[in-house]
């Protein structure tokens, strides 16, 4: 029987190694991907500090043609863990949102989670007309703004879907790209603490500034799947893996919240990037080591405009353009 793991952090990484990462915004190659507070993970082996891991909840592609939860290792003081799988019912949809420990404006800030963070809602808890009560991963209770979480259950129609795709992606503008990167920005989150989560007052991060950072920030396919995810739409984790599920389209058809999938160079079936369009020539992307989320158009991108790459069957620069919708 396969042992389950659930992360404790607000944001945890997830290493090719069972080294920290650097604290600065570099392109660091062990970092594999970030994982959310409440994410699912299956145990697979450990060292003194460090569990190795798969976090289903962000499928790969493997070399063996199955799919899987991306692999990598997790520090232990940043998971617990579990006897059965959680059943969650909202996900955090604004940028991020703190967790109290009384329903009332001013209650104690327990911890601050992410975007695309999953809570389970106790149903049989005292009802209030403003937050939900939720269960923590310590055993505790928790109150969260109804404002600040989607609920899982039903599905807009497509029109509202990709509204609110787009105008997530929105809410990432200025955020820094991160190598890896699966979280929205939040300062608090620098300084890792003990116990369930981070500190949000500057005397817990005092306290605790000798622990290894966490940066927040997020990649191009990190950007996709957690806005995706915000939506009630899981896809996998990585472009490639991204593209290999989306239904393939000529570029007159675009909708607002479909995909753009760019080759690398000489490689046009490999998938190194993917960009989510808006309307007209624009896009959203994470693009870049040092910069941030930011709308940006096919000229300014690739020096043409698309009535140009589409007489050129979308190839540029020995790299290729797909299109595919996941809606």
């Amino acid at each position: 029987m396969e042992k389950l793991l659930i992360v404790t952090n607000p944001v945890a990484d997830l290493r090719r190694k069972p080294i920290d990462a650097a604290p600065d915004y570099t392109h660091d190659e062990l970092q594999e991907t970030q994982v959310l507070y409440n994410e699912m993970l299956i145990y697979r082996d450990e060292n003194e500090g460090w569990y190795y891991v798969e976090a289903i909840e962000q499928k790969k592609f493997t070399r063996n043609n199955i799919w899987q939860g991306y692999p990598g290792w997790v520090r232990k003081r940043s998971v617990i863990f579990i006897d059965k799988p959680p059943e969650y019912n909202i996900v955090v949809k604004n940028k991020a949102a703190r967790i109290l420990s009384y329903p009332r404006k001013g209650g104690e800030p327990l911890l601050i989670v992410s975007a695309g963070t999953r809570f389970k809602v106790k149903e049989k808890a005292l009802p209030h007309n403003r937050y939900f009560c939720v269960e923590l991963t310590d055993g505790k209770d928790g109150w969260i703004m109804k404002g600040d979480v989607n609920r899982m259950s039903g599905r807009s129609s497509k029109k509202r879907c990709r509204e609110n795709i787009v105008n997530m992606a929105r809410l990432f503008l200025g955020v820094p790209y991160l190598w890896g990167g699966r979280s929205m920005e939040i300062p608090e989150l620098r300084f890792g603490v003990r116990g369930s989560g981070f500190g949000v007052n500057s005397k817990l991060n005092t306290q605790n500034s000798t622990l290894p950072q966490i940066l927040t920030g997020i990649d191009c396919s990190g950007l996709t799947n957690l806005v995706y995810r915000v939506n009630n739409i899981d896809i996998p984790r990585d472009a490639h893996e991204q593209w290999m599920v989306a239904k393939k389209m000529p570029s007159e058809r675009l909708e607002p919240g479909d995909l753009i999938f760019v080759s690398a160079e000489g490689e046009i079936d490999s998938i190194n990037h993917v960009m989510m369009y808006l309307d007209g020539e624009q896009f959203i992307e994470a693009s870049e080591i040092g910069g941030v989320v930011r709308i940006n158009t096919f000229k300014e991108k690739f020096g043409v405009n698309m009535s140009k790459l589409t007489r050129q069957d979308f190839i540029i620069d020995k790299r290729k353009i797909y299109f595919g919708r996941v809606i």
